[in-house]
């Protein structure tokens, strides 16, 4: 983590994220740059002499202890991009970012990102709380932090016990709005992650907006948009994810609201998918999902282990090791029932190797 500060403070005097990838393509040495900082060491990497001047300057007056006490404040990683830990998706990324600060962790898992415009509507929450229970038991909810859809998209994955991510717009020691500060918190100890690109101190500016936006897009295999009004950022994330091929769902709206405006021009241009329920995007990755799983509940499962382990899969699919963790088994153990219970017809193994009700 020492070496890695270095990098911090080196990103905090201005540094970007695509000089990074120049000066340490060949190694990361970053406390020898940082001390060795000079005219003549930016000039190698054609640093303009403004540029030179600015970054000298704010060297002398920067205040490293506070920076390195603010990172431990919020427990948060620096990732880099030459980490085990850094996302796969974000390599793909053309200005892919070189460091991020990351409070908890983000895995591989399958992701989808919710987004849409600030201004809450009635509507917009009975969506929410129609299709965000059952999509974030399948995918992690990743959402931009702001007031209106995104907090109550964030909320609605914690009250589940899912995990959901939030890539902010600021730095990672910044809560904004400042109303969110406890659920930013229950994100990260919930098992969900806050991710932010960057550099110490920064309050956030509508510069950001597309930086951020880009992450979110690329972080997800699909971006479902709520609703949406004419020169909403929500926009950038939509055109985004159609760029890069990924998937687009769409809930339709009141065609005289200027909230949906956008969205029923997305499904009418046949840019999106038109969903009404979550089952209209889990078919798209080959879920399969029963009617009414309340039928199961009569199954008589004489092995108290494997009736655990199918009371937990009546209400979501979960992999090996998430199965493990909750009834405190070991992996060899949980494995050999998962196969007795296939075997029998109990249960299947679904996409991404979680187990769900046959």
């Amino acid at each position: 983590m020492e070496e890695k500060l270095y990098l911090a403070w080196l990103h905090s005097i201005w540094i970007s994220q695509k000089k990074m990838h120049a000066i340490f393509s060949n190694g990361s040495h970053y406390k020898d740059f940082y001390e060795k900082l000079s005219p003549l060491a930016l000039k190698l990497y054609h640093f303009s002499d403004i540029q030179i001047q600015w970054i000298l300057e704010r060297k002398q007056k920067l205040n490293l202890k506070k920076i390195d006490e603010k990172i431990k404040e919020r427990w948060a990683s620096i990732i880099t991009y030459n980490d085990q830990e850094y996302p796969e998706f974000l390599k793909e990324i053309p200005n892919k970012p070189y460091i991020f600060y990351l409070r908890w962790e983000i895995d591989n898992t399958p992701k989808i990102s919710v987004v849409w415009t600030r201004k809450i509507t009635q509507y917009g929450m009975k969506v929410i709380e129609n299709i965000v229970p059952g999509l974030s038991k399948y995918f992690v909810i990743v959402s931009w932090w702001a007031a209106g859809c995104d907090t109550e998209a964030h909320k609605c994955c914690l009250s589940l016990n899912h995990k959901t991510i939030s890539v902010i717009w600021t730095w990672i020691d910044v809560d904004y709005p400042t109303g969110n500060k406890i659920l930013y918190d229950n994100i990260v100890s919930s098992g969900g992650a806050v991710l932010s690109i960057f550099p110490v101190w920064e309050v956030g500016n509508p510069y950001n907006f597309p930086v951020r936006n880009e992450i979110v897009a690329w972080l997800s295999i699909g971006t479902l948009v709520i609703e949406a009004q004419k020169k909403s950022w929500t926009l950038i994330t939509a055109n985004l994810s159609l760029d890069l091929w990924k998937d687009l769902f769409v809930i339709p709206g009141d065609i005289f609201k200027w909230n949906s405006e956008w969205c029923n021009n997305l499904i009418k241009s046949w840019s999106a998918k038109l969903v009404t329920s979550v089952t209209d995007i889990l078919e798209e990755y080959n879920f399969w999902i029963p009617d009414n799983k309340a039928e199961y509940k009569c199954i008589d499962i004489s092995d108290p282990t494997e009736k655990n382990i199918y009371d937990l899969l009546l209400l979501e699919s979960l992999s090996v090791d998430e199965i493990a963790r909750k009834i405190l088994l070991d992996v060899s153990t949980v494995t050999f029932k998962l196969s007795m219970m296939e075997v029998q017809g109990f249960i299947k193994k679904c996409f991404w190797w979680k187990y769900e009700i046959y």
